[in-house]
Formats: C-alpha cells, structure tokens, sequence
C-alpha cells in the first residue's frame, strides 16, 4: 500500500515538531510523499496559525529540506488555509506568492451571514465550551443556523477558491455528539448535498481526515462513511490524510481510513500528485 501524508502541522503553527522532524518521521515511517500544510496566517492574532513574521521563514525551510531529502522522499511545499468571509486572503494569490505545491481549504472560523465583525465569528476547533458559546452568542441558539452559515461558507469557499484538496468537510460535527443537532435531520443532509454539488463541479478532492479518531474527539473521519458513499456517488476522489501534529502522527488510522473507502467502493485515492490503489 502506497503510504503518505498532505496534511502535516509544525511548530510553526500548532503542531509540536519542526518541519524537518517531520521529513524524518516520514521516511522512519516508510511514507512515499510528505506535505507541509501549516495553518496559513490570518489577519488577527492567534494562536494557531503561522504568523506573519515566521510565514518567509516557513516558506524557505520548507524549499530547504525539498532539496536535502529529494533522493530519500518526495516533499511537497503547501498550506492548509483558512477561508473566511471578508478576513483570508486569495488562494490563488497563497499559491502564486508563495511558490506553493498545493494547498488544503478548510473552514475553522465561521463568519455570521451578513456580517463581517471579528466579534461574529464562531470558532468550532477549540474547546466545545467556546463551541457551544459562539452557537448561543452569535447565531442566538440557533443551531440550525450555524451549522448552515458553516456549510455554506465552505460552499462559498469551493467556488470561489477552488482549492485542490478540502479539508475535514464536516468537522462542524466535532463536538456536536448528537446533542447540538440532529445530523441525520433532511435540512443537515441538505446542507451537505450542496456542498457535495459544488465540490464535483470542479473536481477537488474531498480530504478523509482520521485525526478525530486517534485523538479521541470522534468515532468517525471527517467526512463520516455516510458523508463518503455520497461523494462516491458524485465520483468525487478522496484522500486519506491523519492531520498529523506530531511524527507519531503520521499514520494514525491511516490503514484503517483506507480500508473504509475500499469498503465503501473506492478503488483508488486520489492525491494532487499521484493516485494510489487500494
């Protein structure tokens, strides 16, 4: 089985390791391909993403070790960036500028409809307290409303941006636990339909992230199975990826998520790169 990893995370944002810690991780791990896809830098102070100040920095340590481990792995230089209304940057201007092999678009920080107030954004990869708050600050209470405003930020962000890969695409579900919502409620699997609708229109690939899994914060990958038989439908391609934080990382549940898209029906998976049997 060809083993690898596009979505890796450094001491340059969250993760704990450095860039080429996890270069050597990968080849101890016996991986064919490893990808930087640091948290790309946003507007606003936090404490998760590459700074500005460290982002040239990232960017050349990341060209460096391409170079010094190209007869022992293949490296690839991306990001994993965030889109928010009226706050991110251009994709395509990420990639241009900086030189980048790839990139991840992915959605952590959920802008109200309608508003473009920092105070509005609802942040749903922390601590399920500030989850639960921003449902009540932001949307009223109205579940219901945020997930919608979540799916259709990402919606925006495929037709916009088009990114090539897009991450953990139902992570909104991270800390819902079936307690928040109903996920198997007609307006939820519409909300996903359109998503998925948008998504095959252009033809990216649909990121099959197990880090909820090996962390404990989920039973399920983003996208869950039932998410997964509908982008099989669509012929949508998908990856497998750990969102590793740490070299140990790498290949958590790596086997076991491609075991469930072969279950599912897949045959292969599909990376920017290359594509790699079942």
């Amino acid at each position: 089985m060809t083993r690898y990893n596009f979505h890796t995370h450094s001491h340059y944002d969250d993760g704990s390791q450095s860039l080429e810690d996890m270069v050597k991780g990968a080849i101890d791990a016996g991986l064919s391909a490893i990808g930087f896809s640091g948290h790309s830098p946003l507007p606003f102070e936090n404490e998760w993403s590459i700074s500005k100040k460290d982002y040239p920095e990232y960017l050349a340590e990341g060209r460096r070790l391409k170079e010094v481990y190209k007869h022992l792995i293949d490296v690839y230089l991306g990001l994993e960036i965030d889109y928010i209304p009226g706050y991110s940057d251009n994709f395509r201007a990420f990639m241009e500028d900086g030189g980048l092999d790839y990139c991840i678009g992915s959605v952590h920080l959920v802008m109200k409809p309608g508003s473009r107030r920092r105070e509005d954004i609802w942040f749903i990869d922390g601590p399920r307290e500030g989850y639960l708050e921003g449902i009540d600050r932001i949307f009223g209470g109205d579940a219901r409303m945020a997930v919608e405003a979540y799916y259709g930020q990402l919606e925006e962000m495929v037709a916009t941006q088009r990114p090539g890969i897009i991450g953990h695409l139902d992570k909104v579900n991270m800390h819902n636990r079936e307690e928040v919502f109903d996920s198997s409620a007609p307006w939820y699997l519409n909300a996903v339909e359109g998503l998925l609708a948008a998504i095959a229109r252009y033809g990216g690939i649909v990121e099959v992230n197990t880090r909820g899994i090996y962390t404990g914060k989920s039973p399920d990958s983003y996208p869950e199975a039932r998410v997964l038989k509908q982008c099989l439908k669509r012929n949508i391609p998908v990856m497998v990826s750990t969102d590793a934080h740490h070299p140990e990382q790498l290949l958590s549940q790596f086997d076991e998520g491609v075991r469930l898209i072969g279950e599912l029906g897949y045959t292969k998976m599909t990376t920017p790169f290359f594509e790699a049997a079942i």
